[in-house]
């Protein structure tokens, strides 16, 4: 009768190495597993033949949210919103979630010695598009710790966030869709609502709408009322909720009526209450976002063929509140209302 010790004598092998080959632990390679099988049945071993090979232990590893801003973003809903999702994510992959904002301790470290110091497997990077191309992140994105970027591109790496033109396409189809075939974007003279406002045009031209930007400082878009009117606008977009809630309560008080007089909509979500008011929007929560980017974090980790470099799209979808109304008279918040009584019934 063979015991373990002879097979381990045999190959020159440790016993223990012997015992894990044969109990098909997954640390044993499948040439040393073959060798000690054989042997254990010429010596006559006896062992279970059709063992199953034990399956990996679970890595338990880390990942990272760069954020040098930290401290900023996380006064606003809509970063919180993200980090939230991003921390959900990341409890049901399964891992540890590590947040490294600006360190006064290592402030004279740069943002790879702070990666490495703080063993995460992967970056989530939270940074503003000034900061990349300035290279706060050079010798990081230069490392082959997997990054994915959320909201701004990187050459070579992988970038979560919307595309602006989708988001245009699909909200002014649904306006049109509406029976609304002149639209306008009061926005503000921020370089993002600029940007946006030429994108609006250019598609409302493919979909032959009227279209007129109109890009002020919030004070005088009051002002710009007689333009809109005179133009045959019946939705006027807004770049943000809280803008649109302002301009709404302004019109209001000038006796302009919505969505009886003219309709509102929203190209962008920024604020909490964004479910609570009555305004319909491209909505795109940032929370999906956030799941998003640890979803295709993971997925590099584990197959690093995955990191394409390419622009992964967080689609937007319509959110229907009940201002926006037919050219018809037919109102959203009838056809809500409607619905509503239908379902009762």
């Amino acid at each position: 009768m063979a015991y373990l010790k002879d097979i381990s004598a045999v190959l020159g092998l440790s016993v223990s190495t012997v015992s894990r080959a044969l109990n098909g632990y997954p640390d044993i390679s499948e040439e040393t597993r073959r060798k000690v099988m054989e042997t254990a049945k010429d010596l006559d071993y006896k062992y279970d033949s059709g063992y199953v090979p034990k399956p990996a232990a679970r890595v338990w590893g880390a990942l990272g949210i760069l954020a040098p801003g930290y401290a900023d973003l996380i006064r606003t809903h809509y970063y919180r919103e993200m980090i939230f999702g991003m921390t959900e994510e990341t409890a049901r992959s399964q891992r540890d979630l590590v947040i490294m904002g600006e360190d006064a301790v290592r402030k004279e470290m740069s943002w790879l010695a702070r990666t490495e110091a703080r063993r995460v497997d992967g970056i989530c990077l939270l940074a503003s598009r000034s900061d990349i191309y300035k290279g706060r992140f050079a010798d990081l994105l230069e490392s082959k710790i997997p990054v994915v970027s959320v909201g701004n591109d990187l050459p070579g790496r992988i970038s979560i966030g919307r595309n602006l033109r989708i988001d245009a396409v699909t909200i002014l189809s649904y306006l049109k869709q509406r029976g609304h075939c002149n639209t306008a974007y009061l926005g503000n003279l921020s370089l993002d609502s600029r940007r946006y406002a030429a994108i609006l045009g250019e598609e409302a031209q493919k979909l032959n709408m009227g279209f007129l930007g109109l890009n002020q400082g919030s004070s005088v878009i009051n002002d710009c009322l007689p333009d809109v009117k005179e133009s045959g606008t019946t939705c006027v977009l807004f770049p943000s909720h809280r803008e649109a809630r302002g301009r709404i309560r302004a019109w209001e008080e000038r006796g302009v009526r919505v969505p009886e007089d003219i309709s509102v909509a929203v190209v962008g979500t920024d604020c909490e209450e964004r479910r609570a008011d009555s305004i319909t929007c491209i909505e795109c929560s940032p929370a999906s976002i956030g799941k998003e980017a640890i979803r295709v974090l993971v997925q590099i980790l584990e197959h690093p063929e995955a990191d394409t470099g390419e622009r992964v799209t967080v689609y937007g979808r319509i959110h229907e509140g009940n201002t926006v109304k037919d050219v018809g008279g037919k109102t959203t918040r009838n056809i809500l209302v409607k619905r509503e009584n239908a379902a009762k019934m």
